[in-house]
């Protein structure tokens, strides 16, 4: 039935109820419950067998009410015809909703038929008042195994202004005007309810305070999210406003001579009336461009006059308007490439084909002369990738030359590891040495927990302590930084996956802690491999150590330190080394074990608290050598197991501090897990390292080679290694040889492959190799910033995996008459290797034996896993020519 009445039902908001401590230390908020109730504003169930107000958006799709399939009863609507994917059902609500009321949506729907893949289908509102916005309320991943299946969207909504448009559409989502997707599926039991008023909490510390010593904070927003609750948490936290799309020039002039300011007004006075900063974003970009400015009256491509001009007229009119109120530009956004770029690295997008590379200069002269007085940014993400970075360096830095630019704007997009933070202080520090303002313009950590789902506590953790640590970068830096801007304000559905500091009820999370009050976090538990080896005893540190994976302790810039660890069935073997150029009696290294790793908050029978010192004798039982290096010392040390029985695969709880007694800043302590220092009290803050096996390990000898798929002399001194078959018998084997010089690994494949195809659908499929590196062999189960999958097919072709790019290989393929060979040469991204370093490494070899069938030949990794996980890799030591 068509439902337009209104009734009753129970539902329970959350209150929150807070316990102030002190004036400025909070805990996590109580959560209760009280009942109130909420109201159907409208439903369709289509048991009447009309469409009850739904229509086709577009006007070609096909809306029919079908008794084929429905969610719970009888009928259900049926959507076919569809020709992209926004065609789909609509309904107009504006004559339904009332202002300033949260509504909850919710629609159940089902494929008709199966897809060759997995689909999605979103539920989208639709505003326009003056300016236009679409509000993705909720998506859903029908996998193809369960077409047949009804699936729910649920979402919230509330609007404050007076549209003149409010509609509803279900569809799959926008990608671009190429994507076609014309499934055909069903929509049941359509609701929509007063929802449970979503409430700030006002008691907490206010971002904007708790960092108005250092730079202001900022949120990129869509409209709606300066209405109601959403605008209160907008004002409460943040003094820096960023339009999330509304500011570009495909929504300011969507039509040549049409100019469509409603909502860039209404940002503006937002942050006027409510003493914010506000940054524009941006004034040119090749995905939100004003399309029509690439066209001349022909149709055909703009001279590079005729787009010079329009981009001038554009850039002049928009700054002019806001002239003294805007506080930042984002002149031009993202013009360096991933990779594919030209020799300097520049994107090859419409306004480059169209005008040159100098379209970048253009654009900066024509907003310099707009705004004499407006700060000029450049904005760029991936800043943290040395190959971009350098290209982004050398773009700021003709422009500073000539006066025409005042900062750069670093997105910011993390992960929750990688990129690592040393990589994003070089960034930094690059930018401030060329003089220029570094702006953070569109922070957020990815969580990896998709909207919708519930994120894990270690996640949470995870993501608190990530957020903790760039924003302590960038207090150490914030005489160079003048703003910091989160590239949203609550979670979402978007396309990062619950990557801000409040949740979507507006919420604060434990990431919003880790700003505010640290010491409130739970401590966060690093994991790390110790692989099975026995180190040789000499005065000579064993080689065995380089196949250790490294860990650096963190706690002061004064002090530094590293360890590593081996295993067998007697001994857990430490090497620790200290970077502390004075000399005290009582500097020291204290380690921490929890061998059966319970997590117990007191000491029980294994678990075990050593103390090293510099000078002087082990602990009875312990077997230590100190040695003298340059800078600072080195302890090794055996420690027996007492209780447990080392296994592979095992976890035991381990840490460690270092303490340099009386250093020039008192004394410093370092540590790798516990940050509150409370390892003698408290083993369940420890770490863990988990008992793994030693891969196999080669050699990479000192030497360079001619890349030309030959063999020259220079490889005779590389000792080879295998790779065998690992599925089907009878597939293609390799035999592989590597050297390195300061930048670059050099790798020789030869296949035996007597049958060569490159004619798959996938390049995976394909008789190729593939080479899998992790320069900084910390051996993790996902992929880090470092981490990079090369693939060659045997017709030289070649593609791209992790942080892998087209400009750091160099590649060469010859036919022989059992195969082909590939040479490869592979810049490092950091890394400068030295002789007893390793990283790790992994080969493959594909082969497409032409039945049908497809093996594959591995160095070490048995999995199918390699292409996101390092954790199987082989090891790689540098070595020098005997």
């Amino acid at each position: 039935m068509l439902y337009t009445g209104r009734y009753t039902s129970k539902f329970a908001p959350i209150v929150l109820v807070f316990s102030l401590l002190a004036s400025t230390a909070f805990t996590s908020p109580t959560v209760t419950y009280a009942e109130e109730e909420s109201t159907m504003v409208f439903g369709s169930d289509f048991e009447d067998a009309t469409l009850q107000g739904w229509k086709p958006r577009i006007g070609g799709e096909l809306l029919t009410v079908s008794n084929q399939t429905a969610n719970d009863s009888t009928y259900s609507m049926l959507v076919e015809q569809r020709e992209r994917s926004y065609y789909g059902p609509m309904l107009e609500l504006v004559n339904v909703l009332e202002r300033n009321e949260e509504y909850e949506f919710k629609a159940y729907v089902r494929l008709k038929e199966e897809p060759t893949e997995n689909k999605t289908l979103q539920m989208t509102a639709y505003k326009n008042a003056g300016a236009e916005s679409w509000n993705a309320l909720d998506s859903v991943v029908i996998e193809k195994a369960n077409w047949q299946q009804w699936h729910e969207l649920k979402g919230q909504f509330q609007y404050s202004d007076n549209p003149a448009e409010l509609n509803l559409f279900i569809e799959t989502p926008y990608i671009s005007e190429d994507t076609v997707d014309t499934l055909s599926f069903y929509v049941d039991n359509f609701t929509i309810k007063g929802a449970a008023p979503l409430v700030i909490e006002e008691q907490i510390p206010e971002l904007k305070e708790h960092f108005e010593d250092d730079f202001p904070i900022g949120a990129a927003v869509y409209t709606w999210q300066m209405e109601g609750a959403y605008g209160e948490l907008l004002k409460k936290h943040f003094n820096s406003l960023t339009a999330t799309y509304e500011m570009k020039p495909k929504f300011i002039s969507p039509a040549e001579g049409q100019y469509v300011f409603q909502a860039a007004d209404r940002y503006v006075q937002f942050a006027e009336d409510n003493h914010m900063q506000i940054r524009g974003h941006a004034l040119l970009w090749h995905i939100d461009a004003a399309e029509w400015m690439l066209k001349d009256s022909a149709g055909q491509p703009a001279s590079r006059e005729l787009l010079l001009d329009r981009i001038q007229s554009y850039i002049e009119t928009v700054m002019t308007r806001y002239k003294g109120k805007v506080d930042a530009w984002d002149v031009v956004n993202e013009a360096i490439a991933d990779n594919g770029g030209d020799e300097n690295g520049m994107r090859i997008s419409p306004f480059y084909t169209q005008i040159g590379p100098d379209y970048v200069e253009k654009a900066f002269e024509f907003a310099r002369a707009a705004d004499p007085d407006a700060k000029l940014y450049y904005n760029e993400y991936f800043t943290e990738v040395p190959e971009k970075r350098a290209y982004m360096y050398e773009l700021v830095k003709g422009l500073k030359e000539k006066g025409l630019i005042d900062g750069v704007g670093l997105q910011s997009h993390y992960g929750l590891d990688s990129p690592p933070i040393e990589e994003i202080e070089k960034t930094l520090n690059m930018f401030i040495d060329l003089g220029l303002d570094i702006q953070i313009t569109e922070l957020d950590v990815d969580s990896g927990i998709p909207f919708g789902q519930t994120m894990p506590n270690d996640i949470a953790v995870k993501q608190a302590h990530r957020y903790k640590e760039l924003f302590e970068l960038y207090k150490e830096y914030k005489a160079h930084i003048s703003s910091v801007t989160l590239w949203g304000l609550q979670d979402e559905k978007s396309y990062n996956n619950q990557a801000m500091l409040f949740d979507g009820k507006l919420q604060a999370k434990q990431a919003y802690w880790g700003l505010i009050d640290p010491s409130l976090l739970p401590v966060q538990t690093n994991r790390v491999a110790s692989l099975a080896g026995t180190p040789t005893a000499g005065t000579v540190l064993a080689k065995e150590w380089s196949h250790a994976v490294l860990s650096k302790l963190k706690g002061s810039h004064s002090l530094s330190g590293t360890f590593r660890t081996l295993w067998d069935e007697d001994y857990l073997h430490v090497l620790v080394n200290v970077k502390d150029v004075t000399y005290h009696a009582n500097d020291r290294i204290e380690l921490f074990m929890d061998e059966n790793n319970a997590k117990s908050s007191v000491y029980e029978q294994d678990d075990r608290h050593i103390t090293l010192k510099r000078f002087g004798p082990a602990p009875n039982g312990i077997i230590s050598k100190t040695r003298e290096i340059p800078e600072g010392y080195s302890i090794e040390a055996s420690i027996p197991w007492e209780i447990v029985q080392a296994a592979l695969n095992a976890d035991v709880g381990f840490d460690i501090r270092i303490t340099d007694e009386a250093s020039a800043n008192g004394e410093q302590t370092i540590y790798w897990n516990d940050s509150t220092l409370s390892q003698q009290d408290d083993p369940s803050k420890f770490g863990i390292i988990q008992l793994d096996s030693m891969p196999k390990t080669a050699e990479s000898v000192k030497g360079e080679a001619q890349i030309d798929g030959i063999m020259e002399a220079a490889w005779d001194q590389a000792a080879p290694f295998q790779l065998d078959v690992l599925n089907q018998p009878g597939g293609a084997t390799a035999v592989a040889r590597s050297m390195w010089s300061n930048d670059s690994l050099y790798l020789f494949i030869e296949v035996e492959d007597p049958i060569i195809l490159t004619n798959g659908l996938n390049p995976w499929d394909q008789d190729s190799v593939e080479i899998f590196i992790d320069e900084n062999h910390q051996r993790t189960a996902f992929y880090q910033y470092d981490d990079v999958q090369f693939r060659v097919n045997a017709d030289n072709a070649a593609t791209f995996g992790g942080g892998a790019a087209p400009s750091r290989l160099e590649s060469a393929v010859t036919r022989t008459d059992i195969g082909y060979n590939v040479e490869v040469k592979i810049k490092f991204n950091s890394l400068q290797p030295i002789p007893g370093s390793a990283i790790g490494l992994d080969l493959q070899v594909n082969d497409d034996k032409g039945t049908g069938q497809n093996s594959n030949a591995k160095w070490n990794d048995p999995t199918n896993e390699t292409w996101r996980n390092t954790s199987k890799f082989g090891i790689l030591t540098f070595v020098w020519p005997e």
